[in-house]
């Protein structure tokens, strides 16, 4: 194969700019043709200012075998050396693929269904892929919810007779943070034949982890780590909460019943959540998550809703994560997950791992 420089998408003199995002599938098709293309587009992502070698810093390369890039003193690079594609043979279009799919489709995808769209061999290998994929999808150093912010836990699992609440065994619990966003918009009024001003709130970003209880040492740790300091956060009466505005949180507890009947004021945006992250699981894997994994399921649940009104750059996003991915699970500790030396996925707290039907889809 003879020498090509390092240009097209994202030559040295391209510097600064990133790829188009692909939004539906013909574009997708028409972006990634061939192998040529798709290892251009993966080297625009990952040194959007241009290829800068990392041994030696020098900005100018050529690429050589199937994915590999020789700088002017020699060394040599793979486009998807330290990240999630690292020594994969799957084809970098196959990855592409399968970053899209993860990153645009609002219902998910099941390892199964992965397998089966892109044409994999091994469900094991489409399994693999697939967390390798949702563990890119936690940003390091992202920025906390702010402004304000309902706060409550769920449980996640079969229903257990008898054990209501946050007693209930043999569930996952799962803790959810969701900011709360106003905005204002025109309405007539047939009434009085005006145009009036009407306040409206949408669910903002969200946060979910899996945590090991409801207790005070694990509550407030969690909203420091995730919620702004000085945020409005809204919680229920949980004593757990009791202490958020010693540590500077303007807290607000919501009245959810009284005497047994619900008051209307009930945090509804995080209950909106709670209720669409339980059919997502339902819906896409039948409820068939092991609760060892399901950390991972909670990062893809969150990147997708938190980029649902923007496909391309969820997209691109995704792809810019996994290129700079300095963690991924490799088979043996994945499917070790939970034990001594197996892989801890991002975002996840050590914990209860019983409860959910163990399944790897």
């Amino acid at each position: 194969m003879a020498a090509e420089a390092v240009g097209g998408v994202h030559g040295v003199t391209g510097a600064g700019h990133l790829p188009a995002a692909p939004t539906t599938l013909p574009e997708f098709q028409r972006l990634f043709a061939d192998e040529g293309a798709s290892r251009e587009y993966i080297a625009a992502v990952r040194w959007p200012n241009g290829f800068t070698c990392p041994k030696c810093d020098r900005a100018q390369g050529w690429w050589t075998a199937r994915n590999t890039i020789k700088c002017t003193n020699g060394h040599q690079t793979s486009v998807t050396a330290g990240t999630v594609m690292h020594r994969s043979k799957l084809p970098l279009a196959t990855w592409l693929y399968g970053a899209f799919l993860v990153s645009t489709l609002t219902p998910g995808i099941s390892a199964l269904q992965f397998q089966r769209q892109l044409g994999i061999h091994r469900y094991e290998t489409a399994f693999q892929m697939l967390h390798k994929l949702r563990a890119a999808l936690v940003a390091p150093g992202r920025e906390k919810l702010n402004r304000e912010v309902e706060v409550d836990e769920g449980f996640v699992g079969g229903v257990e007779e008898g054990r209501p609440g946050r007693g209930a065994d043999r569930k996952a619990l799962v803790i959810i943070a969701v900011e709360v966003v106003h905005w204002t918009q025109p309405q007539f009024n047939k009434e009085t034949g005006l145009t009036e001003i009407v306040e409206r709130n949408r669910a903002g970003r969200v946060r979910l982890s899996v945590i090991r209880d409801a207790s005070a040492e694990t509550l407030l740790p969690w909203v420091q780590a995730n919620i702004e300091n000085g945020a409005k956060v809204f919680t229920d009466g949980w004593a757990g909460y009791n202490n958020l505005e010693k540590l500077g949180y303007r807290h607000e507890r919501v009245l959810q019943s009284c005497k047994g009947k619900k008051t209307g004021r009930y945090l509804p945006m995080v209950h909106l959540i709670i209720s669409n992250l339980k059919r997502w699981l339902l819906g896409t894997y039948k409820g068939a998550v092991s609760a060892k994994h399901l950390p991972a399921y909670l990062n893809e649940f969150t990147f997708r809703f938190n980029r649902r009104f923007w496909r391309g750059p969820a997209f691109l996003r995704a792809l810019g994560l996994m290129v700079h991915a300095d963690a991924r699970p490799e088979y043996k500790t994945l499917y070790a997950t939970g034990e001594e030396g197996g892989w801890a996925h991002p975002n996840s707290e050590p914990g209860r791992q019983d409860g959910l039907v163990e399944s790897t889809g």
